[in-house]
């Protein structure tokens, strides 16, 4: 049984304006982005009342 999750993670194909519309349109926190070489990806973390959400 699952508790509670953490985070959903969501690849998109332009992080920048993947970012701006969960801010612009949704309001949410976006985090700046922090590059990940090891795994090949650039994040960031997008906070909304009760949910978190990983673009990369």
């Amino acid at each position: 049984m699952i508790g509670r999750l953490n985070h959903i993670a969501i690849a998109v194909p332009d992080l920048a304006a993947a970012s701006a519309t969960y801010r612009d349109s949704l309001g949410a926190r976006v985090s700046e982005p922090l590059d990940l070489p090891e795994h090949g990806v650039t994040t960031v973390f997008v906070e909304l009342a009760n949910t978190k959400i990983e673009l990369l």
